[in-house]
């Protein structure tokens, strides 16, 4: 046998099936920058109409299983969304980590082998849509202490949560090879967005008062109201509208700051240049994997009760009057959360690539070197681990104390769900502009391998 030759991973026993699944085909030519918009635009529309058909046999539901956690699952309580990306995450979560742990055998820098991890992922992310919407179904989620509905009617509820999850998983696809980002982050800022200018601006009153934080103060100060009434009435008020617009300043700053390390290219004379490390290095990836936990240990609490006392910690107080009501509560929340946003922060620079050494080989082969020191590989990880090290676990600190602290204060669309849309749309901005400068000089594709 080849020295050189590896086992192959029993997950390839998995090939005759996966090819039964469908797969959004890789393009094979340059997707202009009109088709990319296009094709994101008409995958935000579809999951947006998505999240207004309401689940066939069920009465119409306007409490979401998720609470504020379904802004960043991009759920949509009622409707063929219901379970949003959850899926998709916790599969990817659980293969991302078979694979760190060497379980499954797989090589993902090997092409085989990385067709194979995604087509396996694909196939565990309805397997976890079937588990997650048994449990809601199952559970009784959907008669609140009624009686429980016939077989058949859950059956064809569960039918319709699983259907209404692949499509946002080929949708997730379609954005990923025809379009901008990534479906998962386009779906999570399409509903903040929503929430958001609901929740500040609406003009529709429930129970005699109007549901927007804005019209309502706009009421207070003209019928000479109690301020206070505006600033901290239960569900959107003026401080949750104060708390959004900060968080959202901070987020952009953190998005914008940069550890530059000087480089320069070996030929042509050395020329001198900087090589940006963003301070957010893992951006707002942490937190999504963090939410997606949070988000199944809820419904294993729910679908086995004695994990009953899990739940409360599992969600954030909203607002300081739950904080104050409950500062225990708080405090638990912010520790786990920030654990977990470091932990996934080291995990993602370690499985996807982002790691010193993987950063010194790419800087390596293209060229570049560091002035003053010998052109050496383990030299300029030995150098950028300072670096990376440090920024991996301040990222995933950042995003976490962020995220939680955002929630106490009450933003509106949730804390979590704001940090997230800056930080998404962030990311599609510098991919835009990158695409843009592309389209204008069609050298530099060619130049960046495209």
């Amino acid at each position: 046998m080849n020295q050189e030759e590896k086992p192959r991973s029993r997950l390839y026993a998995l090939k005759p099936l996966l090819r039964v699944l469908p797969e959004v085909e890789v393009p094979k030519r340059h997707i202009s920058f009109k088709e990319k918009f296009l094709w994101s635009a008409l995958a935000l529309l579809l999951f947006l109409v998505m999240t207004q058909v309401p689940l066939y046999g069920v009465e119409r539901q306007t409490e979401s299983f998720f609470g504020a956690l379904r802004y960043v699952l991009a759920s949509h309580a009622g409707s063929l969304v219901e379970l949003g990306i959850g899926p998709i995450v916790t599969a990817g979560i659980i293969m991302q980590l078979l694979v760190g742990a060497k379980l499954i055998g797989l090589d993902l820098r090997d092409r085989e082998d990385r067709s194979l991890f995604t087509g396996v992922q694909k196939l565990f992310a309805i397997f976890m849509a079937l588990f997650q919407g048994g449990a809601l179904v199952m559970g009784g989620w959907y008669t609140r202490g009624g009686p429980l509905l016939p077989v058949e009617t859950r059956m064809v509820i569960l039918g319709q949560l699983v259907l209404g999850a692949v499509v946002v998983m080929y949708l997730d696809e379609l954005v990923s090879k025809y379009g901008f980002g990534s479906g998962i982050g386009l779906f999570i800022v399409g509903g903040v967005a929503t929430e958001v200018i609901w929740q500040a601006l609406s003009p529709f009153r429930y129970g005699g008062e109007p549901i927007g934080a804005v019209p309502f103060f706009v009421k207070t100060l003209v019928s000479g109201g109690p301020l206070s009434d505006a600033f901290l009435r239960g569900g959107a008020n003026m401080l949750g509208v104060i708390a959004t617009v900060l968080v959202f300043l901070l987020a952009v700053y953190a998005e914008s700051m940069r550890v530059e390390i000087p480089i320069a290219y070996g030929r042509f004379g050395g020329i001198r240049g900087r090589y940006p490390l963003k301070f957010m290095y893992t951006s707002v990836i942490p937190v999504i994997l963090a939410m997606a936990v949070f988000a199944n240990l809820r419904l294993l609490a729910y679908f086995f009760p004695r994990l009953g006392f899990l739940d409360p910690y599992l969600s954030a107080p909203h607002g300081l009057t739950e904080v104050a009501g409950d500062p225990l509560r708080a405090l638990i929340y912010f520790l786990l959360l920030v654990s977990l946003c470091v932990g996934f922060s080291i995990l993602w620079v370690s499985l996807a690539g982002m790691g010193p050494r993987e950063v010194a080989e790419s800087l390596d082969e293209s060229g570049f070197l560091i002035p003053g020191f010998r052109r050496d590989v383990r030299v300029m990880e030995q150098l950028l681990s300072r670096y990376i090290s440090g920024l991996t676990v301040l990222s995933g600190l950042t995003v976490g104390a962020l995220s939680a602290v955002a929630d106490f204060l009450g933003a509106l669309g949730s804390g979590t769900g704001i940090l997230l849309a800056v930080g998404i749309t962030y990311s599609l901005y510098e991919e835009i502009a990158r695409e843009r400068v592309s389209e204008m000089f069609p050298a530099l594709r060619r130049f960046l391998g495209e």
